[in-house]
């Protein structure tokens, strides 16, 4: 969007080489100062004082996503010259109580034909585009127009308004409506698609519906923690019952003692999962599973505060295949693990948690995944995820699976090779450059994950008691 702006700009200015900024073509001014103003335009007919009447405004697109653009072509009708000492100013509002704004910039046609040269009888076209804020988050938004006392900025600094469908000595000129379920979603985001087919977990990925999940790049080594036997790599997916999970793990030393329900499987080679579901950092869900194929499930009613409740049951659905053994000692390939975690699990013990089980495209979501490594001999662990920073965690959006095809399209490969968009590897941005761009224009169902102290707490190898 940003580059159809500036191709706009460059079409109604005139570059006169160095300077603070690009004048304005005068043919431009001339070609929107009109003799009648447009017989369908939305009417308002409010004075601005004695010096002018706003006549009304043409909007294109009165419903759009935050991110995205639109112009209001407004139409003023000079009854006196304004002359010096005002300005015009022209804002966006979210409902009361929201903390949405935007203060809008000067257009071309206020460049190029200043108020104070406005002439009397003349009618003004002024074209106002406007780019809504990609992190919007109201519903509505709401446009003020109107004149202003040059250098001041107080509300009884503007010139007074009579007329209805006015506020604040201001002209609400639109108000538009935000649909927010395709809002971009954050940097860092990965896109999880619907299943396309039934998924059996068996510890194998032979399933049709895993060619289409989305695919991780190798999980990147926490800060400070020693490098890992071998790399991981995850794919996720989801239907109306579960949200399915596949690692795959290289390892050389695959082991793990633990081979009981709920023992401390986080202190040899596991694969964690947490999920905060709606987001608030005020309860979440911590899963586990191992080579044995062991499981370890708990529900944390806060951040990191006290012992997790291990008497919870997720009821998930897990198979391991181990390309070796889990007793150590020996030489491995590695393990495969494939998890089915229940929607009716999302919300642990908290069952007045806002979000809808089964998910609808537009939910937003938190969770991150982490693999436990440990070398025989040593007690201090490998902690690896799909992303590492002050955050830990990914932001994740689940898509129906009829939008993976558009997913693919956005983030095609030379010669249209599909390169799905994944899990970022990256320890600065959150999301490689090159994905960034296409991930904030594909929607559905949004996760963001909040800071974890995973890798932290994997590194110290401190023991606990039922926590994850």
């Amino acid at each position: 969007m940003r580059c159809v702006v500036v191709a706009l700009l460059l079409a109604a200015c005139v570059d006169t080489g160095p300077g603070p900024a690009p004048r304005v073509d005068p043919k431009y001014a001339r070609a929107h100062v009109l003799e009648t103003a447009p017989a369908d335009l939305d009417k308002f007919d409010v004075a601005v004082g004695d010096k002018l009447i706003y006549l009304g405004n043409k909007i294109d697109r009165p419903r759009l996503a935050p991110g995205q653009s639109l112009t209001i072509k407004h139409y003023w009708k000079v009854v006196k010259p304004i002359g010096k000492g005002w300005r015009p100013f022209a804002l966006v509002r979210g409902p009361a109580g929201t903390a949405d704004f935007m203060n809008l910039e000067p257009t071309d046609m206020q460049v190029a034909y200043p108020v104070e040269r406005w002439k009397a009888g003349d009618i003004i076209e002024d074209e106002q585009p406007i780019t809504m804020r990609p992190d919007w988050a109201s519903p509505y938004a709401f446009v003020y127009v109107g004149l202003i006392e040059v250098g001041r900025h107080g509300t009884l600094d503007r010139m007074p308004v009579t007329g209805a469908r006015t506020q604040d000595r201001a002209i609400v000129a639109a108000k538009l409506e935000l649909d927010l379920s395709r809002a971009p979603p954050p940097v860092g985001t990965i896109h999880i698609p619907r299943a396309s087919g039934p998924i059996t977990i068996d510890g194998m990925q032979i399933d049709q519906a895993w060619t289409t999940a989305i695919t991780s790049p190798e999980f990147v080594t926490a800060d400070g923690s020693p490098d890992p036997n071998g790399k991981a790599t995850a794919k996720m997916t989801w239907d109306d019952q579960f949200l399915y999970l596949f690692v795959s793990v290289v390892d050389s030393d695959v082991t793990s003692p633990y081979k009981t329900h709920d023992d401390s499987l986080w202190k040899a080679d596991a694969i964690e999962i947490f999920v905060d579901a709606d987001g608030n950092r005020a309860g979440y869900i911590e899963v586990q599973v191992n080579p044995h194929n062991a499981t370890f499930d708990s529900w944390f009613a806060g951040p990191r505060g006290p012992a997790g409740d291990v008497s919870w049951s997720s009821d998930m659905v897990t198979a391991v295949k181990v390309r070796g053994t889990a007793d150590g000692g020996d030489t491995d390939q590695g393990w495969d693990v494939e998890i089915g975690i229940p929607w009716a699990a999302i919300k642990g013990r908290d069952d007045r948690m806002p979000v809808t089980i089964p998910p609808r495209i537009g939910d937003r979501w938190k969770l991150n995944v982490v693999r436990v490594d440990f070398k025989s001999g040593s007690d201090r662990p490998s902690a690896t995820s799909p992303v590492n920073g002050p955050d830990s965690g990914p932001a994740v959006r689940l898509l129906d699976r009829h939008m993976t095809r558009h997913l693919r399209t956005r983030l095609a490969g030379p010669a249209g090779r599909a390169m799905v968009a994944a899990w970022t590897a990256s320890r600065s941005t959150g999301l490689p450059p090159s994905y960034a761009p296409n991930c904030a224009r594909l929607a559905r169902i949004r996760t963001r994950c909040s800071r974890w102290s995973i890798h932290r707490r994997c590194m110290s190898g401190r023991s606990r008691t039922g926590t994850g």
